[in-house]
């Protein structure tokens, strides 16, 4: 049934609040149907934001990130585990990093994109885009990923397409993201990304992926199905270096006074780039997370892959 959707769910939520932490807040985005979500690093008791541990906590996941759980046992033993972690590593393209040439691949920002669908939304990854790669060299084409949860409010599949950028600038980070999401539809791509749910649905219950199917209606989103994009907005903050304060506690206190002062930007931001964008009738699921630096996240990532 598509209401236990929910359950194929991989992240544990407890993962998620262990690095990162939350922001409540009241803004809002006019004219087009926006969450807007604010979320920040937390701070160790050495007074350090947790980049370190959260890239290792992704790196955690790579097995269900990258492998169709159709393919493997629900329960793996030490070898098992070994031999696809080794598996799904290699699908990652794992560039040399230095300070010259930081990695711009993408692919941090997109597994931390698939933590937060999981953790935060809590719908579930239906198809591992990763290892459908001819090469590991590639790009993975299309949306970042393709997640689905059942809503229980309005009796509809919310299918999520994923898009993240992460850049000094929110800016910068916001037109990349709208550009890449309007190009996803100028050319029908989601047409692609429907059919490959047909063809790679990634767990192994025949029923659900055929009443998935059936939502779509020649390519296009059917009245069962609520199309929406969710985005991850990954930044330069300086707000990591001016917080102060006597111990981590504190330091993380102060920090979030200066993120919240700062949402208000962020906010107003947006909403002007999305008062331009042209496909109102998408919903949008956004994820702000503000980073002491995205290079050292992606070097952080990439070392964990080590």
């Amino acid at each position: 049934m598509l209401e236990n959707i929910n359950e194929f769910n991989s992240v544990e939520k407890s993962d998620f609040s262990t690095c990162l932490d939350v922001i409540e807040h009241s803004h809002q985005i006019s004219g087009i149907d926006t969450t807007l979500r604010f979320h920040h690093f937390k701070f160790n008791a050495n007074k350090q934001p947790m980049i370190k541990a959260l890239a290792n906590t992704l790196y955690s996941y790579i097995i269900d990130y990258c492998l169709s759980a159709k393919n493997r046992d629900d329960k793996l033993s030490n070898r098992q585990a070994t031999i696809l972690t080794k598996e799904a590593r290699k699908l990652f393209r794992h560039p040399e990093i230095t300070d010259e040439s930081p990695d711009k691949t993408g692919e941090a920002g997109e597994t931390l994109l698939y933590f937060l669908m999981e953790a935060v939304l809590g719908a579930p990854q239906i198809v591992a885009k990763m290892e459908l790669k001819t090469n590991h060299k590639d790009e993975v084409k299309g949306s970042d990923g393709i997640h689905a949860k059942w809503n229980d409010e309005l009796n509809i599949v919310d299918f999520y397409f994923g898009e993240a950028k992460l850049y000094k600038q929110a800016s910068s980070a916001i037109d990349s993201a709208l550009k890449s999401i309007s190009d996803f539809h100028d050319i029908k791509m989601y047409e692609h990304e429907f059919s490959m749910v047909t063809k790679h649905f990634k767990y192994a219950d025949d029923s659900v992926k055929e009443q998935i199917s059936n939502l779509f209606i020649h390519g296009e989103a059917g009245s069962g199905v609520r199309v929406n994009h969710s985005c991850l907005i990954g930044y330069d903050f300086n707000g990591y270096k001016t917080c102060s304060g006597k111990n981590h506690i504190e330091i993380e206190k102060d920090f979030r006074d200066i993120f919240i002062s700062d949402s208000s930007r962020i906010t107003s931001l947006l909403q002007k780039k999305f008062d331009k964008f042209d496909k109102k009738h998408l919903a949008f699921d956004v994820f702000m997370i503000p980073f002491p630096s995205v290079v050292e996240f992606r070097n952080a990532f990439n070392e964990a892959l080590d």
